[in-house]
């Protein structure tokens, strides 16, 4: 009888499917890795025109990227997400972790997670705000800047 006490507790623990279709997150800093790992999936899968993405987005998720001054719209739906990949142009990514204390979280209530995402051709970055309701992308907004990097012995002084 032990034994079947201790595999039900632990079977509570381990992680599943939740109820809307996430990994089971144990806490906020699972859900925060899952979270942003799918928003990065999502700008992946963008490029291909034969994935609907339907399991990721929202129909009516907004998805806007401003530039300089100026916002804009990019659509809404798997082709408001594509628009976005495109606009982007990017080929790497990063994303804070979570380094607060840890919690538990609901995965399929809302969520906010913030990406950079970064074309270093152009060197251009895009900060996304992702905004996910039931593992789903419900919006996503940001801006794109400029950006220079180098290793700080090789700064010039001034």
């Amino acid at each position: 009888m032990i034994g079947v006490g201790l595999a039900l507790a632990a079977g509570s623990t381990m992680a599943g499917p939740s109820a809307c279709g996430l990994p089971e997150a144990t806490g906020s800093r699972e859900l925060h890795q899952v979270l942003s790992l799918r928003a990065v999936e999502l700008v992946r899968r963008a490029a291909d025109t034969n994935d609907r993405q339907a399991a990721l987005v929202s129909p009516s998720a907004s998805f806007n990227l401003g530039a300089g001054d100026v916002g804009r719209p990019l659509g809404t739906g798997v082709d408001g997400a594509r628009q976005l990949a495109r606009t982007m142009n990017a080929d790497t990514y990063r994303f804070l972790g979570w380094d607060f204390m840890d919690a538990p979280a609901n995965a399929c209530s809302e969520h906010k997670i913030e990406i950079e995402f970064m074309d270093t051709r152009a060197k251009v970055l895009s900060r996304v705000e992702f905004t996910f309701e039931a593992g789903r992308v419900v919006s996503a907004a940001g801006w794109q800047r400029s950006f220079q990097t180098g290793r700080i012995q090789d700064a010039p002084a001034h």
